[in-house]
C-alpha cells in the first residue's frame, strides 16, 4: 500500500510511493465506520507536476461520498524559508495565486471529469508568516471562490522543531491564552463570517496540535495540554468561525499522538495504548451533539472573566441549538492547580446555572452531567470520562473504573437551576437536552474567586450568531495523520 522510497530522509517529509490500494483501504474503512470522510492533500511543491490530476482523479472515482474535498498546496507561506523554491529569492503571494490557478486548473481534465464545478477544493494552508486578510483581499477570494469550498489555515501555539520549546503546561491551562491563541487571523475570520449568504467559504483548521514538530514530552502528552487544551481550543475555534478543526497525529512515538500502536508486524491487535488527547476527542463529540441535526452555536461564556484574566482558573462554553436559542449542553473548565489549594474541596470549582438554560428542557428533573477527570494535570494514563476509562484497555472499548480519579456521572435537578460542582483538575458537560444533542454560542459571564473557593455564576442569553457557520459533530475516525474534531455536515 506505501513503499518507502528513502530512508535517508528527514523523518518530518518521508517520501513514499503508493497505488490505488491506497484508496480502497480508505473507502473500506469508511463503509465500516460509517460517517468517515476525508480532506486528500494534493502537492503544489512542483507546479508543474502532471501527476497531482491523476491523484485527484483517482481519489474521486475510488472514494466517491467519503471524499470531502481536497487541500492543494500545504504551507505556501514557508517555500522561502524552507528552500523550496531555490530559483525565487522571495516567494510572494502573487506567484502563489498564479501558481494555485495553473494547478487547479489541471483539475477540470481527470479521470473522474471536471473535478473544480465539485467545488472541493481548498486552500491556501497557511500557517505562520503570510496574512491571510491581505491574501484574500489581493486576489485569492475574486480568483477563486466559485471553486473553493474551504479556507484553509494549519497553526500550532508553539513548535519544538529545533529540540527546544518555549511553553510548558502553565501556559496552556491559562484559558486566555486560548482566546489570544485563537485570534491569529482575526481579521480574514471577520472577512468569511460577513458574508452571511449559503454558499460562503467555511473556515478550518486543517492542522493544529499542542506543538508542531511532534508536540513537547511530559507536556503534550498530559491530561492538562493533551486533553482539555485540546478541548478548549476545539471549542474556541468553533466559537470564532471555524466550521471544522482537524488534530494532527504522527507515527509511533510521537508525543501528541492519540494512541500508541503495538509495535513490530508480529504484535497482538488489542495492545494499543490510549493517549491523552483521545479522550479529548471523545468528550468533544458527546459536547457537540445536537438534538436538531442542523449544527449548533458555541459561545465562551467569559466565566470570571476567563478571556482576559490570566489568573483565572475556570472557563466555560454555551452549546446552543442552530437557531440560536436554546442551551443544548455547558462545558465548563476547572483549571486549578490541587497544589495550590488546601485540600481538594477548596479547589472544586461551583457553577451556578440559571433556570432559564433549562426553562425548553423535557430533562430539566434529571439533567446529566459527565466528568472528564484524572489524578492530575500531568497525568498521561489515569484519566475517565463519565467514570470510564481506557487504562489498561487496548481495544478501544470504554470500562467502568471506581478509582477516586475517576469522577461518576451525576443526575441534578435544575427546574430552579442549579450548581456543578468541578473537582480539580477537570471538565464537565451538562446535557441539558440529555444525551445525543449538540450545539454552540457565546454569553456573558461573571463570577468570583478566592484563593480557597471557586464560585462562579453563569447567565445563557441568547447569542448573537450572525455569520456564524453552525456544525455537528463527525464520526472522530484518526486516519493517516489528522481527526476531525469538529465538522460541519
Amino acid at each position: 500500500m506505501l513503499q518507502h522510497i528513502s530512508s535517508a530522509a528527514s523523518a518530518d517529509n518521508q517520501p513514499v510511493n503508493y497505488g490505488p490500494m491506497l484508496w480502497e483501504v480508505m473507502k473500506k474503512v469508511a463503509d465500516d465506520v460509517g460517517g468517515a470522510d476525508y480532506l486528500i492533500g494534493l502537492s503544489l511543491l512542483n507546479p508543474d507536476d502532471q501527476k497531482v490530476p491523476i491523484i485527484a482523479g483517482d481519489a474521486e472515482q475510488t472514494l466517491g461520498n467519503a471524499l470531502d474535498g481536497y487541500l492543494l498546496g500545504n504551507e505556501p507561506d514557508l517555500y522561502t524559508s524552507h528552500g523550496q523554491r531555490p530559483n525565487i529569492k522571495n516567494y510572494t503571494t502573487d506567484i502563489y495565486i498564479n501558481e494555485f490557478r495553473a494547478v487547479s486548473n489541471r483539475l477540470k481534465n481527470t479521470t473522474a471529469g471536471d473535478l473544480l464545478n465539485q467545488r472541493k477544493l481548498g486552500g491556501p494552508t497557511i500557517c505562520c508568516s503570510w496574512d491571510l486578510d491581505t491574501l484574500l483581499q489581493r486576489g485569492y477570494l475574486s480568483a477563486f471562490s466559485n471553486i473553493l469550498e474551504y479556507i484553509s489555515l494549519q497553526h500550532y501555539p508553539q513548535n519544538n522543531c529545533f529540540g527546544s520549546y518555549q511553553f510548558g503546561i502553565p501556559y496552556y491551562i491559562q484559558h486566555a491564552n486560548v482566546v489570544g491563541l485563537t485570534s491569529w487571523q482575526s481579521p480574514a475570520i471577520s472577512l468569511l463570517r460577513s458574508n452571511t449568504s449559503s454558499n460562503r467559504l467555511k473556515l478550518i483548521m486543517s492542522e493544529f496540535n499542542s506543538a508542531s514538530c511532534g508536540g513537547v514530552p511530559t507536556v503534550s502528552d498530559t491530561f492538562a495540554v493533551g486533553t482539555l487544551w485540546t478541548i478548549d481550543y476545539a471549542l474556541q475555534m468553533a466559537s470564532v468561525g471555524y466550521s471544522a478543526a482537524y488534530i494532527h497525529t504522527r507515527e509511533r512515538g510521537i508525543s501528541y499522538n492519540l494512541f500508541t500502536p503495538p509495535e513490530g508486524p508480529d504484535s497482538i491487535a488489542e495492545n494499543w495504548v490510549t493517549n491523552p488527547p483521545y479522550y479529548a476527542l471523545i468528550a468533544t463529540a458527546e459536547a457537540l451533539q445536537t438534538t436538531d441535526g442542523g449544527g449548533g452555536i458555541v459561545v465562551d461564556l467569559n466565566v470570571a472573566n476567563s478571556t482576559t484574566d490570566q489568573k483565572a482558573t475556570v472557563a466555560g462554553y454555551a452549546i446552543y441549538h442552530s437557531k440560536g436559542s436554546i442551551v443544548e449542553q455547558f462545558v465548563l473548565f476547572n483549571y486549578a492547580n490541587i497544589s495550590n489549594f488546601p485540600n481538594t474541596s477548596a479547589a472544586t470549582a461551583t457553577f451556578a446555572l440559571p433556570a432559564s438554560a433549562f426553562s425548553n428542557s423535557s430533562k430539566n428533573a434529571g439533567v446529566l452531567v459527565k466528568f472528564l477527570s484524572a489524578s492530575g494535570l500531568s497525568e498521561k494514563f489515569n484519566i475517565s470520562w463519565g467514570g470510564q476509562s481506557l487504562l489498561g484497555v487496548g481495544n478501544g472499548t470504554l470500562k467502568n473504573n471506581s478509582a477516586s480519579w475517576a469522577v461518576p456521572n451525576k443526575q441534578l435537578d435544575c427546574t430552579k437551576g442549579c450548581s456543578v460542582d468541578v473537582p480539580a483538575t477537570a471538565m464537565a458537560v451538562v446535557f441539558v437536552e440529555g444525551m445525543n444533542n449538540v450545539n454552540s454560542g457565546s454569553t456573558p459571564a461573571n463570577g468570583t474567586q478566592n484563593p480557597t473557593s471557586i464560585s462562579t455564576s453563569t447567565n445563557a442569553t441568547k447569542p448573537n450568531n450572525a455569520g456564524m457557520p453552525s456544525f455537528a459533530s463527525t464520526a472522530l475516525i484518526i486516519l493517516c495523520i489528522v481527526g476531525s474534531l469538529f465538522r460541519v455536515r
